[in-house]
């Protein structure tokens, strides 16, 4: 507990000096720069689990506050962004395999799993049960997000001049909205404990998001809880983000944090070119469609669109069906990989 008071003093101190000047998701990329230069520097940083899943709950409420009777009727026109969703995953993993092996010089098992964008935890259990690295593979992983993190909600804020609009919702919420704040905590309860019973992914986000999303489009509650918890939630998050790298060493890693930078910004750029191609079919809008295209995790992705108001009910939607889609088929995929690339090699 003590690792977690300290790494969330250190993740507030950066949190608090980014909202001062004003930055973009100030709490969670204060918060990730601070304990990741801790975590770099041998801090003993760490986030309590269960205190990172009641926060991520948090997050589950709040994008579930989100959705309306016009987002059922927007599902069937989001079913093109579903093809779209497909076709990104699969270009994306080769353009990034190809390029961990031509640049980066990985073997083939450890460039496969590195390059999967997304499922951060069962790439690098299946890549190095597999005979991967697994220590490059979680370092690929983890670096991924924290870029992410790092550069979209800035390239919104300052390279297309994109709105924040965090402040839409009351900090401290009101009185009057008790009794909903209290449907939302059963909310969150009921569907943490559906999403751990129906083994969703990331259940103790996605379980709290479906059943306040179904109470707010039945109409049993419409209010969203208070901007409090959605900073408490970055800070938490991200803090939770930079202190996966204790136990490196910037010097050591600098070459694997390269490759991965560049393979992020590979990426995005995929996302992008698929964002101002179908964003108008879909009827999505071009940053909505780049969010949800790009490969970070579901939390922190969604967290992003939540915060800058950018179709958050679309965004969480498709990351939470990608992060569905690579856990699935990215390791059942592996045996072909293997019977085609692997075995002709060692022939």
């Amino acid at each position: 507990m003590n690792r977690t008071v300290i790494a969330l003093f250190i993740g507030a101190l950066g949190g608090g000096i980014f909202f001062a000047a004003n930055l973009p998701l100030a709490w969670m990329l204060g918060s990730m720069t601070f304990a990741t230069i801790a975590a770099l520097r041998g801090v003993d940083v760490k986030v309590n689990d269960p205190l990172r899943k009641v926060m991520t709950a948090v997050l589950g409420v709040m994008l579930g506050s989100g959705f309306t009777t016009e987002t059922l009727d927007a599902l069937a026109q989001w079913s093109g962004g579903l093809l779209l969703l497909f076709a990104s995953v699969i270009l994306t993993m080769t353009v990034v395999y190809l390029f961990y092996r031509k640049f980066g010089k990985f073997d083939p098992v450890t460039a496969y799993f590195a390059a999967a964008p997304g499922g951060f935890n069962v790439m690098y259990e299946m890549g190095e049960a597999k005979g991967g690295n697994g220590p490059v593979i979680a370092l690929i992983h983890a670096s991924r997000i924290l870029i992410l993190v790092m550069t979209v909600p800035l390239y919104f804020r300052y390279g297309i001049g994109f709105t924040n609009t965090e402040n839409v919702i009351p900090l401290l919420g009101s009185v009057k909205d008790l009794v909903g704040d209290g449907l939302l905590i059963v909310a969150a309860l009921l569907g943490y404990g559906i999403g751990r019973i129906c083994r969703l992914p990331a259940y103790h986000l996605m379980g709290p998001l479906l059943v306040t999303a179904a109470f707010q489009i039945l109409g049993v509650t419409d209010v969203a809880p208070p901007m409090i918890l959605v900073y408490m939630a970055q800070l938490v998050i991200g803090t939770a983000i930079g202190a996966r790298f204790l136990g490196t060493n910037f010097t050591e890693i600098r070459h694997v944090l390269g490759l991965s930078f560049v393979s992020t910004m590979i990426m995005i750029l995929i996302a992008s070119v698929f964002a101002l191609i179908f964003a108008e079919t879909i009827g999505v809008s071009v940053a909505g469609v780049i969010l949800a295209l790009s490969p970070g995790g579901l939390a922190e992705m969604s967290l992003v669109a939540l915060a800058m108001g950018i179709d958050v009910a679309f965004v969480s939607i498709m990351h939470a069906i990608r992060i569905s889609l690579i856990i699935a088929l990215v390791p059942i995929a592996f045996s072909t990989f293997d019977r085609i690339i692997l075995r002709k090699k060692r022939n």
